[in-house]
C-alpha cells in the first residue's frame, strides 16, 4: 500500500515509555491532587451519565476555565489536551501549502502538525531562548499564521505582555499563542487572555497538565474572538471531550485557590531544582544550567545523550534534546534521587 508523501519521515513522539521510578520529563506536576478534590471529581463522574454522548460544547467545564483564566464569557473551546486544538486551528486557518511562522526551538507538535496539514514552516532561532520580536514581526507579514508558546517549551524563557502584546499588535494574520506554562511565571502577570476581544486573530491555548495537575485527563482550552472561536467549535469533532474529562475538570476548576497554590509550590520546587544542579555543576566548565520562569530546568552538556541513559537506567526519567537535558521541578525526594544519580556520572 503506497502512503502520502507527506508521512515520510514521520516518527512516533518520543514520550517515555515504562514506568520509572521518577517522572521529572514530562513538566507535569509532581504534586498529585488532595484527597478532597479526589472525593470531589469521584463524586461528580459518579453522577455522570456514560450511556449518553457528552455535552458537545463542554458549556459547564468551558464556563469554569474561563472564571479562572478571567477570560470573557463564551471565548472558550474545549480540546482533548491543548494538542487538538492547535491542530484543528492549523488545519481550519491555513490552506494547504500556507506558510506558518515557527520559532525554534519550540513545542515539537507545532511542525509536525503542520507537516500532517501540508504546511511550509518558516523558522526563526531563538537567541538566549527568546526569539527577536521585530524578526517575528518582520516574518509573520508574510506568514499565513505565526504559533509560539510563551513562556517557551524547551527554553523556559518568556517575552513579557507588552512585548506579546506588541507582536500581536502588528500582525493581521492568525497568532497562535499556547500559554501552557503562563501560569508559572509571575502568577500569570504576562498572559495576554484579556486581549482576546480587541484582537480577532489571536487564539489563546491553555492546559490543565501542568500547574492544574490533570495531565492524566486530556482537557485543554482556545480562548478566542467571538469570530474565531465559532470556527474553532464549527470544525472541531462534536463529542472530542468525553464525560468523564468534563466531570474531572470542571470539579478541578471550582478549586482555583488550590491550583493558584500548586503553582506557586512547583516554582518553589524548580527554585530548589535549579539551586541543586548549579552546585553540581561547580567546576564543570563545559556544563551550563539556566534558570527559568516555569516549572523546568535546563542542563547543556557535551555528553547530554550519555547522562540521560545513565539516568534512565537507574530509573530516572528527563527529557533529551539535542545537547541538553530538560528536567522538571520534582517532589524532595525526586530531585534527591536525581542528584545522587548525577554525583555518579564522571
Amino acid at each position: 500500500m503506497n502512503l502520502p508523501e507527506k508521512l515520510n519521515g514521520f516518527k512516533p513522539y518520543p514520550a517515555m515509555m515504562g514506568t520509572p521510578d521518577v517522572r521529572v520529563d514530562g513538566n507535569e506536576s509532581c504534586f498529585a491532587l488532595p484527597p478532597d478534590m479526589l472525593d470531589e471529581i469521584t463524586a461528580a463522574v459518579r453522577e455522570t451519565g456514560l450511556n449518553r454522548y457528552p455535552d458537545p460544547y463542554a458549556a459547564e467545564v468551558c464556563r469554569l476555565a474561563e472564571a479562572f483564566w478571567g477570560a470573557p464569557e463564551g471565548s472558550a473551546t474545549a480540546g482533548n489536551g491543548s494538542d487538538e486544538l492547535i491542530s484543528i486551528a492549523l488545519s481550519a486557518l491555513l490552506p494547504r501549502g500556507g506558510k506558518l511562522l515557527v520559532c525554534d526551538p519550540d513545542f515539537s507538535m507545532y511542525r509536525f502538525y503542520a507537516a500532517l496539514c501540508e504546511l511550509e514552516c518558516i523558522g526563526l532561532e531563538r537567541v538566549s531562548g527568546v526569539p527577536d520580536a521585530d524578526e517575528i514581526i518582520e516574518k509573520g507579514k508574510t506568514a499565513g499564521a505565526v504559533i509560539l508558546s510563551n513562556p517557551c517549551n524547551p527554553t523556559g524563557q518568556g517575552f513579557p505582555q507588552e512585548e506579546t502584546l506588541r507582536i500581536v499588535n502588528e500582525l493581521n494574520c492568525p497568532v497562535l499563542l499556547d500559554e501552557a506554562y503562563t501560569d508559572f511565571w509571575e502568577e500569570g502577570k504576562h498572559s495576554l487572555i484579556s486581549a482576546i476581544e480587541r484582537y480577532e486573530h489571536l487564539i489563546i491555548f491553555k492546559t490543565c497538565s501542568k500547574n492544574l495537575a490533570m495531565a492524566g485527563i486530556r482537557l485543554g482550552f482556545a480562548f478566542a474572538g467571538e469570530k474565531l472561536t465559532h470556527t474553532m467549535r464549527s470544525v472541531k469533532s462534536p463529542y472530542n471531550v468525553n464525560a468523564l474529562t468534563q466531570a474531572a475538570g470542571a470539579a478541578a476548576l471550582r478549586r482555583p485557590a488550590w491550583i493558584k497554590g500548586n503553582a506557586k509550590r512547583l516554582i518553589g520546587q524548580k527554585d530548589k531544582l535549579f539551586a541543586l544542579l548549579s552546585q553540581w555543576a561547580e567546576g564543570k566548565p563545559d556544563v551550563t544550567v539556566t534558570d527559568t520562569v516555569v516549572n523546568f530546568v535546563t542542563v547543556k552538556l557535551p555528553d547530554a545523550e550519555t547522562v540521560f541513559k545513565h539516568l534512565q537506567a537507574k530509573g530516572i526519567a528527563v527529557r533529551l534534546l539535542p545537547g541538553l537535558l530538560r528536567v522538571s521541578a520534582g517532589t524532595d525526594e525526586e530531585n534527591m534521587r536525581l542528584m545522587a544519580a548525577l554525583e555518579e556520572c564522571k
